[in-house]
């Protein structure tokens, strides 16, 4: 969908965003705002959606003190700055579609004279990311060969120095020079796949899920890679979003091979547990995840272990032992139990005979109280 036919309201709204950010936070806003109106034209609300009405942003931190806005709002100058902010989102709202190209927005052209494909001349192994606002110069881009060896640099870099803002730069430039000298082959993969467990690694979900989308689209068209690995990944981020729609999509696109997968196998198990409220079984999964599904599963293990305890709590009256929650939730010790009850408001303990006990009604209310800051999930599968 064109830029140009965004509705009124919506143009404004970017407009605004950009007037009332932190210059500093600017990076915070765009990626909210290009994932906001990705989602939103996924859903086909994008010109339905009275723009007007809506909220900044959920991070206030990203914006400016009112007095300020107020301000900016009588300055002329100010307005023209506003509209070449927009003018700046639009260029880069444009190489973010082109990047992701399995959304439905990825029909528009990164630039006008998109046809003809870049090949790139840089022979610099390490390049900064940065948004590409015309036609990309080859100068500046690196070609296969180059990116090659750029990927050995960056995975002994990552092994020695665990840097993780400067890999996740560097992997985001090479992302970005496969991209306009439209290079689609197992090299790709592998970028998007080694940029994917890192960003899990360091609990990156905006990250990590730009490159599950774009691998995704790289496996469909048949190109080779760990696709096991990469679809039980998919699974479980969905079970995390609690997005039930895409979890049932996924599992009716599923392979018999993929079915028979331990990884694959690993997921449904997951969600079966969860469907059927198995906590029992759920932390042992937990705990027996393959690959990098544990850190994938830490973002949601919290929220489970508050269920559970709900459970517990309603079930097990009046009192719970400490040690038998410590195993039944899969924690490492029974300071971290207490570390959680504490973080919950549900650290109603009593001693007796030298044991710990959770005072199960008094937890209780503190625990349902607990449970609605998990409601709800951001597109970027972010806890607000």
């Amino acid at each position: 969908m064109a830029v140009e036919t965004w509705p009124a309201s919506l143009k404004q709204y970017v407009q605004d965003v950009f007037a009332n950010c932190l210059l500093e936070k600017r990076d915070e806003a765009e990626t909210q705002l290009r994932n906001l109106i990705i989602e939103s034209h996924k859903a086909g609300t994008l010109l339905t959606t009275d723009w007007s009405e809506m909220d900044l942003p959920s991070k206030k931190n990203i914006f400016q003190p009112q007095n300020n806005i107020l301000q900016q709002k009588v300055s002329t100058e100010e307005e023209a700055k506003r509209l070449k902010r927009l003018r700046r989102f639009e260029e880069d709202a444009a190489q973010f579609r082109a990047e992701n190209v399995s959304t439905p927005l990825s029909s528009m052209s990164l630039d006008g004279n998109n046809n003809e494909t870049v090949v790139g001349t840089c022979r610099k192994l390490e390049k900064h990311y940065l948004r590409l606002t015309s036609a990309p110069d080859p100068a500046t881009v690196r070609p296969l060969e180059v990116l090659e060896q750029t990927l050995e640099l960056l995975k002994d870099k990552w092994k020695n120095e665990q840097n993780y803002t400067y890999i996740c730069d560097q992997f985001k430039s090479m992302r970005q020079d496969l991209t306009v000298q439209r290079i689609k082959n197992e090299f790709t993969v592998q970028v998007y796949e080694i940029h994917a467990r890192i960003a899990l690694e360091k609990s990156d979900l905006g990250e990590y899920n730009q490159c599950q989308t774009q691998l995704k689209a790289l496996y469909e068209s048949g190109i080779r890679g760990h696709v096991m690995e990469f679809t039980a990944y998919r699974i479980l981020y969905f079970l995390h979003t609690q997005n039930w729609a895409d979890v049932n999509a996924a599992m009716a696109n599923l392979t018999l091979e993929q079915k028979q997968n331990e990884f694959v196998q690993h997921a449904l198990k997951v969600r079966s547990s969860l469907a059927t409220a198995n906590y029992h079984q759920f932390f042992i999964l937990y705990k027996t995840a393959p690959n990098m599904g544990g850190y994938l599963m830490d973002h949601f293990c919290e929220r489970e272990r508050v269920q559970s305890l709900i459970t517990l709590c309603r079930a097990c009256r009046p009192t719970i032992q400490l040690n038998f929650i410590q195993s039944e939730l899969a924690f490492d010790s029974e300071e971290d139990v207490i570390k959680f009850l504490q973080e919950q408001n549900a650290n109603y303990l009593k001693e007796v005979n030298g044991d710990k006990y959770l005072d199960a009604k008094p937890a209780y209310a503190a625990l349902l109280e607990s449970s609605k800051k998990y409601k709800k999930i951001d597109i970027k599968g972010q806890v607000y």
